[in-house]
């Protein structure tokens, strides 16, 4: 999905629905015997909103059937084998969508006039795209990666693999005094590195390096691209490895790429303070937001704020009153607004941990001007 399809996606989810709009997260499991039990507790859930929506006095009993049967339906089409680290779900009375994300979220139940979208932007920024190069003796394989999406590009999308002209394959890559192997070797590395570099001006993703320490050592010290090698999986033995299984043993690899993301968020965040081009704190960042002025948003992963906008005619600021998520007028997570003002405004956001923006109170921003 294109950045451009991410954000329609977002702004249509996050349009005004007629009362009652139903959120549903639950962290689940990718694995037996936990991803059984996620079911069971996806079934709990959906007996809370149908008591939550009994219960409300704003819901008629039409409604409240309608919305559950919407929210049974989805997820009785729902296969816990399937699932990731997280599901996102929405219902209405004419709707239900469901999302598996690989990213934890809290268990959850919102309801309200529209749906809570905050957890899909955050799996969508730890999907980093990126490239994984495997190395061996013999051949160089190359894989795009979106998150858990992995898929190797042959020939005719990028030239590979990358077969040496004499090299033993599963071999050592060279044998004392053995010139003739260690040069076809470092033919083959510089050959790999060289196709990458179209596939590079079209975006700069970051590589990760998977093979022997041999290997990779080699590679950084031949390729002219060292600025965007961000990291290294020193294991051996994947060459034919499969999407699934390589997927997962590049899990330490996509950790290491989100952090690097989070720390280049808070070094921006450090030069636009320096710059005086800094917001920070839910209320400063919402008008700036409204202004169309930030360029990067950085929010902490449970950072939530209950309010209700509010706009004053003939005042300066937009403003944001603090309360009660069972307030009128109130959303129950008012940055979830806050990160569609930005991406409708071609910001970026990112979602770092807990306590890493300090003092900033828990949301900060890179302001354009």
């Amino acid at each position: 999905m294109t950045d451009e399809d991410e954000s329609d996606l977002l702004a249509e989810l996050r349009r005004p629905r007629p009362y009652p709009a139903v959120s549903v997260t639950l962290p689940t499991h990718r694995h037996r015997p936990e991803n059984q039990q996620d079911h069971i507790r996806l079934r709990n859930l959906l007996g809370e909103v149908e008591k939550r929506l009994a219960d409300d006095p704003e819901v008629s009993r039409e409604q409240a059937a309608a919305v559950v049967r919407q929210l049974t339906e989805a997820v009785d089409e729902l296969d816990p084998e399937h699932f990731l680290e997280g599901l996102v779900l929405f219902a209405a009375a004419d709707e239900a969508r469901t999302y598996l994300v690989s990213a934890e979220v809290p268990e959850r139940i919102v309801i309200g006039d529209s749906y809570l979208t905050r957890n899909l932007v955050a799996a969508s920024a730890r999907q980093i795209p990126y490239l994984a190069l495997i190395l061996s003796t013999g051949e160089v394989r190359l894989w795009h990666g979106v998150g858990y999406e992995l898929h190797e590009l042959d020939h005719d999308e990028a030239g590979f693999p990358v077969v040496s002209s004499g090299a033993e394959r599963d071999g050592a890559p060279t044998r004392s005094g053995d010139h003739a192997a260690e040069q076809d070797f470092r033919n083959m590395l510089a050959e790999a590195d060289r196709k990458l570099t179209p596939l590079l001006q079209e975006a700069a993703l970051p590589v990760v390096l998977v093979g022997l320490r041999q290997h990779i050592a080699t590679f950084r010290e031949l390729s002219r691209h060292g600025a965007v090698l961000a990291t290294d999986l020193e294991v051996g033995g994947l060459l034919q490895t499969t999407a699934a299984e390589l997927v997962e043993q590049l899990a330490p690899a996509r950790s290491a790429l989100a952090a690097i993301d989070a720390e280049e968020a808070l070094k921006a965040l450090d030069a636009a303070r320096s710059g005086r081009r800094y917001s920070a704190g839910v209320q400063d960042c919402w008008q700036t937001a409204r202004e169309g002025r930030i360029g990067h948003l950085v929010v902490e992963e449970t950072f939530r704020v209950s309010a209700r906008p509010e706009e004053v005619e003939g005042a300066p600021r937009a403003s944001l009153v603090l309360t009660g998520p069972d307030s009128e007028g109130a959303e129950d997570d008012i940055v979830d607004s806050l990160v569609e003002l930005v991406l409708e405004a071609d910001g970026d956001v990112t979602f770092v941990p807990e306590g890493a923006l300090g003092e900033a109170g828990g949301i900060a921003a890179a302001l354009r001007y």
